[in-house]
């Protein structure tokens, strides 16, 4: 099924109105709290179906047409015969269509399509005989013709508005409106031409008017598909079954584990079908929510499972050994869930969470460090955001993003929750890389997105000024080595679904070595060297995944400890635990990447077909482990067990 952008990201201005925290809290509170089960759409883009196709073909149609005439092509001359398109592909078209795009929230469409519908409406109501408009003028041909020259110039100028206003979103659009624009200013310079009594010069601009506007309907249906404003996704009903079967939240670690496995069988009965056509994870999300894993570590209090970091991390491992993409989908959403208990205060903390868990929401991150930082700017009782970010994991498909930048005239950091779908998140869906290709990681653009001040997590809304007591802690850097974990239980959950998958491929379909001289087998589980590698795998995953358990319980543990009295976390116990964390970093990413591209080894050369899908885990974790080198995370343990140094917070340690 597609589901439109409704053309956010090409045909949207800067808007400076936009929702946070907690006009976002205001929208859901005068609904009723839905229960954990109930799919709330997790951001389908503006999604009432793909209604711009029909503006833009009734838009491209109606142009190229009237364009062949003023340019007289095949001796055509007289317009009246479009009179049709105009009244009933136009106006219908793009009027009806202009209010599907308002009714999604994309107010420059609407302003668009509605302009050059009434255009249309206009040019229609003057050819028409039964309007009398011109029989109105009679035989006076001069105020006819500058009568229709005011009419075209009046619209060459708001043409123009237009093509200011497309500025900031691609070249494609401001091609288009510019072309649009000289079209019609040398159309009313025909008109005056011809009251002036200059008939040669007026066919000539005539001409020259028709040939802009016809180079400038060429465009507009191909642009739309070039610039990736539709998204192609399943739709989430396919898996509405599951919220009533799962109709209740597991009560212990063992049920959300065995929760979890059911999601990972179910997303690994199609991943290879679903990887190889790359559609938006829409449904994906939908599962997770009936599963209800968006919630696990959330409190009770709000609808959560209130279970520690060391079952989110099992959960994470999980179903990212049926689907890579929607674990990784899985770990970032329970880190930015949980960002305003780390860094936002008391009462931020339990807004949020009274958010997140109620509304079942799924949460996008606009924060990768590598790129330059947000700039933030205040505006009375707001700050505004501005800025751009080459990766934003699950940012597409989810109910609210977390935004991260620097004050203006400070080397101070703000987080702050946004709702995705807004005017200044503008997602340019460009993820086409190897590998997790579901996690719809692409760049965004961020633009005048307003935020209330109290919203501003650790920061004081009456002072303007971050409050050392929160941010200036070890514990406020806890993010970076839970995240750090994340990706390792992921990693490790590649791993295990590359072995999974491959030993099923290995019983069924691995033939034996027929020259294997005195000693043949007749079966490849026969095979030395096929028992020798699946023996050496699977202990190095288990060593893997045994490290990586006890790095969870040292993250629970933690948490559970200080988060009552975050200052009592100190430097050297935040150091071990990164240096616990770097470890199982540097164990699941040469594991995994040792095991991912092992299992062909022992699979055969057939095992390589795209339909078998084997080569997917090794794309993914190779894909992700380029995240941050992990020979730094080498050097820092080296610099730890030789001089017992901590290493110094950063946004990756």
């Amino acid at each position: 099924m597609a589901y439109s952008t409704s053309n956010s990201d090409d045909l949207n201005v800067n808007k400076n109105q936009s929702i946070g925290l907690r006009e976002t809290n205001t929208l859901t509170n005068d609904q009723e709290k839905q229960p954990f089960s109930t799919f709330r759409a997790p951001a389908l883009p503006n999604s009432l179906g793909s209604g711009t196709a029909l503006a833009i073909g009734a838009f491209a149609t109606t142009l190229t047409t009237l364009s062949l005439s003023l340019m007289q092509w095949r001796g055509v001359v007289i317009t009246n015969v479009y009179v049709a398109n105009f009244f009933f592909v136009a106006v219908f078209g793009l009027l009806i269509t202009a209010q599907w795009e308002m009714a999604v929230g994309n107010g420059f469409a609407y302003t668009v399509f509605s302009a050059f519908g009434l255009f249309y409406a206009g040019y229609a109501a003057i050819l028409t005989p039964s309007f009398g408009i011109a029989a109105a003028y009679g035989d006076d041909l001069v105020q006819y013709n500058n009568a229709l020259g005011f009419f075209m110039t009046l619209w060459t100028i708001f043409v123009l508005t237009f093509l200011i206003a497309s500025i900031p979103t691609n070249v494609v659009y401001i091609a288009i409106f510019f072309l649009v624009d000289l079209g019609f200013l040398t159309v009313a310079a025909s008109y005056f031409a011809a009251a002036d009594g200059h008939a040669a010069a007026a066919v000539r601009l005539q001409k020259a008017g028709g040939g802009f506007c016809f180079v400038a309907g060429l465009p507009f249906i191909p642009s739309r598909y070039t610039n990736k404003q539709l998204l192609m996704a399943l739709d989430p009903a396919v898996y509405d079954e599951y919220s009533k079967k799962w109709s209740e939240l597991p009560k212990d670690e063992q049920g959300w584990i065995a929760r979890a496995k059911e999601v990972s069988e179910i997303l690994s009965r199609d991943v290879v079908k679903r990887n190889a056509e790359n559609k938006a994870p829409f449904a994906e999300v939908a599962l997770l929510k009936h599963a209800g894993l968006l919630k696990v570590l959330g409190p009770k209090k709000y609808g959560g499972g209130e279970q520690p970091w060391s079952v989110g991390y099992k959960l994470i491992r999980e179903v990212a050994n049926g689907d890579s993409s929607l674990g990784m989908l899985l770990g970032y959403h329970l880190l930015w869930s949980t960002t305003a208990n780390v860094v936002g205060t008391p009462e931020q903390a339990d807004h949020a969470q009274d958010l997140i868990i109620s509304n079942n929401y799924f949460i996008g991150g606009a924060v990768n460090p590598r790129d330059e930082d947000h700039k933030i700017t205040s505006d009375g009782d707001y700050i505004v955001f501005n800025g751009f970010k080459r990766f934003n994991t699950g940012g597409v498909v989810s109910d609210l993003t977390v935004l991260e930048g620097v004050y203006e005239g400070t080397e101070h950091h703000i987080f702050a929750f946004v709702k995705t779908q807004q005017f200044g998140i503008e997602f340019q869906h460009d993820w086409h890389n190897i590998g997790l290709r579901l996690t719809e990681s692409g760049s965004v653009k961020i633009n005048n997105v307003r935020v209330p001040w109290v919203d501003a997590l650790g920061w004081s809304a009456e002072k303007k000024e971050l409050i050392p007591e929160i941010l200036t802690i070890p514990f406020a850097t806890l993010l970076l080595p839970t995240i750090q974990l994340v990706f390792s239980n992921f990693y490790l959950g590649i791993a295990q679904g590359a072995l999974t998958a491959a030993a099923a491929y290995t019983n069924k379909n691995t033939r034996p070595w027929p020259y294997a001289g005195n000693d043949p087998k007749k079966t490849a589980t026969d095979e030395f060297y096929i028992l020798e590698r699946y023996g050496n795998f699977h202990a190095h995953v288990n060593a893997a995944t045994a490290l990586a358990d006890r790095a969870g319980d040292l993250v629970s543990s933690i948490y559970a400890t200080h988060t009552a009295d975050r200052k009592s976390l100190t430097p050297t116990r935040r150091g071990e635990l990164a240096e616990e964390v770097a470890s199982v970093k540097v164990v699941t990413t040469d594991t995994g990447l040792r095991v991912t591209s092992g299992v062909f080894e022992v699979t055969g050369a057939k095992a390589t077909g795209e339909s078998v899908g084997l080569d997917r885990f090794w794309r993914d974790l190779r894909t992700h482990t380029l995240h941050d080198p992990v020979a730094y995370k080498n050097r820092e343990l080296g610099r730890w067990r030789l001089l017992g140094e901590a290493p110094e917070p950063t946004w990756y340690t």
